[in-house]
């Protein structure tokens, strides 16, 4: 019984939340249906499936979004998650915002739809600490992952990740058998830094895309899945970047290509996650679920205990 208490008291918050919500980019909820006990909300059919579908080859037709259709899924969902944040009734974090949950429609205009794990954000503290981390793999960000630490950053740091899927076309966890390539954000970090952003492209493109449009892209989903929460931007820089405001995107610029900032950022890292790396996140998001993926990540598990213990109490993924 108090599985089912538990599941009626977060089906009424996910109806509570989408029902506050309007917004062009976000899936309204047309109703409920209860039968045989199963909770289901009821949205709009979207014939062009979910943006993971069309991404990553497993759209019926085959076809290959364009780089126009990619730069507006990107904006909109940006506009989405923006009026969660900072423009609905009471703050919203989605806390799982991820490609399957971005929707398309018949003209490929996107929809931020699934606010089954969304809660009401923080009002008079920057961030909730919650006893159970749920989500999905490659989109968590490490303070939550690890600390349970919640807030709006959660979500830019997911977003960024999908920023990375559509420049690349590549899956936030992988199945490639080299160290470094199973992680979507341990691939991409070191080619953004060299300034090769041409090799992030997906091949699919045929080198086809705005070259202006993707140089925001890249900065912004950088910025987004900076290790540490404060350092990351808000919904709202990070659609002015996207946008081509240059004046938000000379400030973040100046400071990603300053020295001394990026060493103040190593700093504020290891002070507040100070067992912290990309690479034991990963490591640790991959114990249980494939033994042999996760022993090929090489990493120092000297303090790793704790976020071990992390681990073990976060099993509602998908």
């Amino acid at each position: 019984m108090q599985s089912t208490k538990q599941a009626w008291k977060d089906f009424s918050l996910e109806v509570e939340i989408i029902s506050s919500l309007k917004h062009k980019s976000i899936a309204p909820l047309l109703g409920i249906c209860i039968e045989d006990n199963a909770l289901i909300s009821v949205y709009d059919y979207f014939p062009k499936g979910s943006l993971e579908e069309n991404l990553h080859g497993k759209n019926k037709d085959g076809s290959i979004l364009t780089w126009e259709m990619r730069f507006n899924v990107a904006v909109g969902i940006a506009e989405a998650l923006d009026y969660l944040h900072r423009e609905a009734l009471k703050p919203v974090i989605h806390r799982d915002v991820k490609s399957s949950n971005i929707l398309l429609s018949q003209g490929f205009e996107p929809q931020l739809s699934d606010f089954g794990l969304a809660i009401w954000g923080p009002t008079t503290s920057s961030f909730l600490t919650q006893e159970d981390v749920v989500g999905t793999f490659g989109y968590l960000a490490p303070e939550y992952f690890m600390y349970g630490k919640v807030s709006d950053k959660i979500d830019v740091y997911a977003f960024g990740v999908v920023l990375l899927e559509l420049i690349s076309g590549r899956e936030p966890i992988s199945s490639e058998p080299f160290k470094g390539q199973e992680s979507l954000v341990v691939w991409a970090k070191p080619i953004i830094e060299s300034g090769d952003i041409k090799g992030l492209l997906d091949p699919n493109l045929e080198g086809k895309f705005d070259e202006a449009q993707m140089q925001r892209m890249v900065l912004a989903a950088s910025l987004c899945i900076t290790r540490a929460a404060r350092l990351r931007p808000k919904l709202n820089q990070v659609l002015r970047i996207l946008k081509g405001d240059e004046k938000v995107e000379h400030i973040f610029n100046s400071h990603g290509n300053d020295h001394d900032d990026s060493e103040n950022q190593e700093n504020i890292d290891d002070e507040v996650y100070p067992y912290s790396s990309a690479e034991l996140h990963l490591s640790l998001a991959l114990l249980g679920v494939d033994d042999d993926r996760a022993s090929c990540c090489s990493t120092d598990h000297s303090n790793s205990e704790h976020l071990k213990e992390q681990w073990s109490r976060s099993s509602s993924f998908d």
